[in-house]
């Protein structure tokens, strides 16, 4: 497994528990990457809890470089916990009851099926609010989807500018 810094690297930070606070120093956090710095506006809370994973709210967004569209929703209660996740745009997914001005991103699940085309689980969509540094799911039924889910990279599928600003990114070490 290749190892990962952060593409910008800083002072050395302590082992102390990650701290909400957006003028928080940063705190070591067990990843699925390794431990990794992460600062106060780089935490993302849960608005509500993900079906399945209610003890969990804090998390990390986490972008490894020359891995987009993909992004992984790393939880910083639970190392072993992370979801994939990429922008809905890239799956051809459009949401009727999300209004897109006051949703910053919305982002798909994928699911990992060997052998068959990467697919999004459209009914479910996270919604981050970068102002508010949350995010929330969504369930929607098949007829508020536009969209059939499948793959398709979009070139102009760029985050938001907000969004981006709060996006732990990774370079792999010897790649």
């Amino acid at each position: 497994m290749p190892t990962f810094a952060p593409a910008q690297t800083g002072e050395q930070v302590p082992s102390d528990p990650i701290a909400t606070s957006q003028n928080a120093a940063p705190q070591v956090a067990q990843t699925r990457f390794g431990p990794l710095p992460v600062s106060g506006h780089q935490v993302w809370l849960s608005a509500s809890p993900l079906p399945g994973f209610e003890g969990l709210q804090r998390y990390a967004l986490i972008v490894v470089e020359k891995q987009q569209p993909f992004l992984w929703l790393q939880s910083l209660d639970d190392a072993a916990v992370s979801f994939l996740l990429a922008p809905a745009a890239h799956f051809g997914l459009r949401y009727a009851r999300l209004d897109a001005a006051s949703v910053p991103m919305v982002m798909v699940l994928l699911p990992g099926q060997p052998a068959q085309p990467l697919r999004a689980h459209g009914q479910a969509p996270l919604v981050f609010d970068a102002q508010a540094g949350q995010f929330e799911q969504h369930i929607v039924e098949a007829d508020e989807v536009e969209g059939d889910g499948a793959f398709v990279p979009q070139a102009a599928a760029a985050l938001p500018a907000d969004l981006l600003q709060r996006l732990l990114v990774l370079t792999p070490v010897g790649a």
